[in-house]
């Protein structure tokens, strides 16, 4: 098989600062927080502000996280070409295209505008072509110095280092006939768990869960200068107070909360290859727990 690099593109240098920019944005506000919470728990200011301090540092480690992967793709990406079909490669994943579904190769084609986030480090995603056709991008080039490679069903955008190399190699290949009948797709590679991630259910009880417990982290964080340095944690059936407990106290319970979803995530991540329906009923758990820590905070703070 032979290979081609893409074209150096200004692109992934600048995916490469924003990458810089975000990772040091969060190490920032988690500074600060840490800072904060250095303190003995007795005294910790927890308020609103620190809270969006949390939450703006988790966002930018987010977004580190992103660019990052983002970066990584684009430092992989690889072109290749054998006797049965042209590939595209990068972080572990191959996208196969038989050669004989190959229809022609074209440039200088348009594009309607995709979103600003497919294009950091390089050009990918889905974009409508001008001529009404879907086509997966995969290139470090604007359209008018990437090539097209069009299939009955798709159409490939890519951009090789040497292009005049590359199309004369996929005709040769092409020419000579294939050996071997390849089915068209992506072979993904096990490093990032794709199908758990890409999973709807997955994605909806997450999604619910993590809101919900930032949700009540929030509220927490709003109304913790108010409340008394001693609170009820427990009491008898008579709605008498059993335990008066530091109010910090009161945070270990969203805290658990949220131990108990990473442990779920964790153990879906695993799962999900043997048993996907496990897997999904692990992170709807985790969404329910969420509701029952909400409900028991709000039982102590009425």
């Amino acid at each position: 098989m032979r290979r081609w690099k893409p074209q150096p593109s200004k692109r992934l240098w600048v995916a490469v600062a924003l990458l810089v920019i975000a990772a040091l944005g969060a190490i920032s506000l988690f500074t600060r927080v840490g800072m904060a919470l250095a303190q003995p728990p007795e005294q910790w200011p927890i308020d609103l502000v620190l809270y969006l301090q949390l939450l703006g540092g988790l966002g930018l480690l987010l977004i580190t996280g992103q660019v990052a992967y983002r970066v990584a793709a684009a430092f992989t990406l690889a072109y290749g070409v054998d006797r049965n079909g042209f590939y595209i490669f990068w972080l572990g994943n191959r996208a196969v295209v038989p050669l004989a579904q190959i229809e022609s190769v074209e440039s200088a084609a348009s594009v309607a505008k995709g979103s600003l986030a497919r294009r950091i480090g390089y050009y990918y995603g889905r974009v409508s072509l001008a001529d009404g056709r879907q086509a997966h991008r995969f290139s470090t080039a604007p359209m008018a110095h990437a090539l097209i490679l069009h299939t009955p069903g798709d159409s490939y955008v890519i951009s090789p280092d040497t292009s005049e190399s590359f199309v004369q190699e996929l005709e040769q290949r092409r020419r000579l006939g294939v050996i071997q009948q390849l089915t068209s797709g992506v072979e993904v590679g096990r490093m990032f768990f794709y199908a758990f991630w890409e999973d709807q259910v997955v994605r909806v009880a997450l999604v619910v869960a993590v809101g919900l417990s930032l949700a009540l982290v929030g509220w927490l964080a709003a109304i913790y200068p108010g409340l008394t340095p001693m609170i009820d944690l427990r009491t008898d059936a008579a709605g008498v107070a059993e335990a008066l407990r530091p109010r910090h106290q009161i945070l270990f319970l969203p805290l658990a909360a949220i131990a108990i979803l990473l442990i779920n995530v964790g153990f879906g991540l695993s799962l999900y290859g043997r048993s996907p329906n496990g897997a999904r009923l692990l992170q709807i758990a985790s969404a329910l727990v969420q509701v029952l820590f909400a409900v028991a905070v709000l039982t102590i703070i009425r």
